[in-house]
This record gives structure tokens, sequence and C-alpha cells, in this order.
């Protein structure tokens, strides 16, 4: 059984995917800053840490840094910023 997996989206690494020590999921460690708000995430396949890689990519369109609020895609509310007027 493979223990750790690499996540590969549009051709850049975005991370990989390791089995913890209960052997019950799979951590995601980021080697891309896009991917940094799934650093530690933990997921009970490695195709869904891919899954949610690409939606990250798709939502932000590109490879740069990403604001944990913005990821609306993934499941995580937006929060509006605390000087924005309702």
């Amino acid at each position: 059984m493979t223990h750790a997996y690499v996540i590969q989206i549009a051709g850049h690494t975005a991370g990989i995917v390791a089995r913890d020590h209960a052997g019950q999921a799979f951590r995601f460690f980021a080697s891309n800053q896009t991917f940094h708000p799934l650093e530690g995430v933990l997921f009970n396949e490695p195709e869904q840490a891919e899954r949610a890689a690409r939606r990250l990519f798709k939502a932000r369109g590109l490879l740069g840094p990403v604001n944990i609020d913005d990821l609306t895609a993934i499941g995580r509310p937006a929060r509006r910023p605390a000087y924005a007027h309702a």
C-alpha cells in the first residue's frame, strides 16, 4: 500500500498527501504557495485532496498567493473585510 502521493495540477506540483500515523487519513503538504491553504488538511483518500487542489487552482485562475478567505470553491465561507459596509 502506498503511503504518499504527489498531487500535480496543470503541470505544477501542488504538494503531496501522506498517510497519517494512525493510517486513517492523508495529510496534505503544500509544495507551492498557491496551495498553502490546504496545508495540513486531512483527506480520506488522495483523490479528495486532488479534487480540492483542482478547485482551488480553478478558483484562482493562475498560480499565485492565495488568501484563505477566498476559498468558497472548497467549502470555506468567504469573510468580508472588517472595513466593508453592508
